[in-house]
């Protein structure tokens, strides 16, 4: 385009100059030929009335033909300023309102606006392409019809010539004769339009959109429209060009951004129910859907409905479980492939009639994989036929997919490592119990046994002396009961730390056992954030040291201290109690069972466990934690 223009200035200043040179010479000229014809044709009436009237009428005439000549083209010169000016007015219109960045609807609406009133055409429109599909649709019109340009939505370039030609080429196609043009003559009859041109809209060399302007009567569409149509062309292709890269960053950065939401939503919690359903949730924000669900593996070969959001709840419960082969959830479940249904109605796959009769028409499900491993199947449902639309919005599907999947697995993970944590301690609790309370018990029911014969036999000082025996035994059992129920409530509200749950747990454990105990808490153990599972194992071994200083040791005083070091976090637990010998050790109860029950506690969450002990010398526990469990739990948060 700049080559033409280039060649049209030069043109243009041709004509000025040869317009200057006729304007000089050819008076000059005219008055030498008319002096010639004069004294050689004309010699005997040049001092006569008639002749001198038309000599001067001739000359006359010449000057008035050719002013007109010289006006008219000087006329035509201005014609052809005035609207290339109008057209560079129109043109740096339409780079005002680019440059305002308004909507790009609003723009092309303003552009068209602009090149129908420049151009004095009748009707026109522009289309934006769609290179992938090669496809274009109209998205501003004036002067069509309605279905005509309903017609042109997502129509297929092979199927309208002249928008191929334009795309292919590059170069505006000019219809001028358009009811002899059989590419657009029905067409154009339909529409009352007899000439026409279509311009490409280009940026880079790159044709993303058409402009078409056409008129009820034939005209001839000049070099000087082509121009003014092509660089409104290359305006207007700039700024489809930026707005759909806009587009296109900000539909990544949603992509991004869910695939942040629902990353933050299936790692805020392990349980099961409330990750789906918050997941579902999420997908229903960023996608097109309607409603949606995740199906889980029940076994090796079903699938069952575990939760649905969105619309039609009740259709979508209608039928809760699929084998695996069967229906679209269960041939997915079987390829590990995804499938997309634009109409389910006539699809054979589809065995949900409720869905149909609710009013959806697609339906997406894909496989949810963990390593090779297939945990579940997520579906979407949409009411509109085009909804799901483009392979954006499935790989979209797809990276949701894999956080559920990893999700899902986590959740069940967790569940066993929780399973196995209650029974563990289930029957830690339940050792202790029979090595205690258990052991008690059947010596208070040997007891009241006992006494009851005494009572029998009327020994009543023997019975009475027995009794007190048994009272005692209460006594500690309905204490060791009360410690037992105290450590497990302060466990379980271990919120704020093991410091804090330890110094409430110190509060009634004195007011109980009546025995004095310091906390000795050192400046780098205040700070320590340990995993929950080892906060949990180093108070329960707290919790089992003191009772067997209430219980055992005969202490009045005991001190606990926590510290940390660079790679370990302490606990000891010393008393000035009567102490035992660690060499003779009976093969059931205390302190074996004890000593067993702590050493298992912090091998647990691979701790050491010592004793230092001996009769008369008091006792001291020992616990030592590496700090690689508050690394791993530091990385992961």
């Amino acid at each position: 385009m700049n080559t033409e223009n280039r060649e049209q200035d030069e043109a243009s200043r041709i004509n000025m100059r040869l317009l200057k040179w006729v304007a000089i010479l050819l008076p000059i000229l005219f008055l030498a030929i008319l002096d010639v014809v004069r004294h050689t044709l004309f010699s005997k009436y040049l001092h006569t009335i008639p002749g001198f009237v038309g000599i001067h009428a001739m000359i006359a005439l010449a000057i008035v033909v050719f002013s007109y000549s010289i006006f008219g083209f000087i006329g035509r010169l201005q014609r052809r300023i005035i609207d290339q000016n109008r057209q560079l007015s129109a043109l740096n219109e339409i780079a005002k309102a680019a440059a305002a960045k308004i909507r790009l609807e609003e723009l092309l609406d303003t552009s068209l606006d602009q090149v129908l009133s420049r151009l004095s055409a009748d009707a026109g429109l522009i289309c934006i392409l769609d290179l992938e599909k090669e496809e274009h649709s109209a998205v501003c019109y004036r002067g069509f019809s309605p279905e005509m340009v309903r017609r042109l939505q997502r129509a297929k370039l092979v199927d309208t010539p002249i928008a191929l030609a334009v795309v292919r080429t590059g170069q505006p196609v000019v219809w001028e004769h358009v009811l002899e043009d059989p590419r657009v003559a029905e067409q154009a009859r339909r529409e009352g339009m007899r000439s026409g041109i279509t311009a490409p809209l280009r940026s880079e060399d790159q044709v993303n959109g058409l402009l078409a302007i056409a008129s009820r009567t034939e005209r001839h569409f000049s070099s000087t429209d082509r121009e003014f149509l092509e660089g409104i062309g290359g305006q207007l292709g700039m700024a489809i060009r930026n707005a759909t890269l806009y587009q296109q960053s900000q539909l990544q950065n949603r992509e991004l951004g869910a695939l942040l939401a629902v990353g933050k939503v299936v790692t805020s919690s392990f349980d099961l129910d409330e990750l789906l359903r918050a997941s579902l949730d999420t997908v229903m924000e960023i996608t097109s859907a309607d409603a949606s669900e995740i199906w889980l593996m029940e076994g090796a070969e079903e699938l069952m409905l575990q939760c649905h959001r969105g619309a039609h709840g009740e259709a979508f419960l209608g039928q809760t479980r699929f084998r695996v082969g069967q229906g679209i959830p269960g041939i997915v479940a079987q390829n590990l492939e995804p499938i997309l249904v634009k109409d389910i109605a006539s699809d054979s796959r589809f065995l949900r009639q409720e869905l149909i009769k609710a009013g959806f028409h697609t339906f997406c499900a894909l496989p949810l994989s963990y390593h090779s491993k297939l945990v579940g199947v997520l579906a979407v449902a949409a009411f509109k036929a085009n909804a799901i639309n483009g392979p954006r919005e499935l790989r979209l599907l797809e990276g949701i997919g894999e956080w559920l999947a990893l999700a899902i697995e986590n959740a069940y993970l967790y569940q066993q490592v929780q399973d196995q944590a209650v029974l563990q301690e289930r029957e830690r609790i339940a050792r202790e119990m029979h090595d205690g309370m258990g052991q008690l018990l059947g010596y208070i029911n040997t007891q009241a046994i006992a006494v009851k014969k005494l009572l029998s036999n009327q020994h009543l000082s023997e019975a009475r002396e027995e009794l007190t025996k048994m009272e005692d035994i209460t006594r500690d059992l309905y204490a060791d009961v009360r410690e037992g129920i105290l450590g497990l409530r302060i466990a379980s509200r271990r919120k704020d730390g093991l410091v804090p749950a330890l110094r409430d747990y110190l509060d009634h454990y004195m007011e109980m056992a009546g025995i004095q105990v310091e906390l000795k808490v050192s400046s780098e153990a205040t700070g320590s954030n340990l995993a929950p599972s080892v906060e949990i194992q180093l108070m329960r071994i707290l919790q089992e040291a003191l009772t067997n200083v209430r219980k055992h040791s005969k202490a009045t005083v005991a001190v606990v201290t926590l510290d940390r070091s660079d790679n370990e976090f302490s606990v000891s637990i010393a008393d000035n109690g009567q102490g035992f010998d660690l060499t003779r050790l009976p093969p059931i109860g205390w302190p074996r069972f004890g000593l067993q029950t702590m050493r298992e506690r912090a091998e647990a969450v691979s701790g050491r466990f010592s004793i230092d002990t001996s009769p008369g010398q008091g006792t001291r526990v020992h616990v030592r934690i590496p700090l690689t469990h508050e690394i791993n739990r530091s990385q992961k948060s």
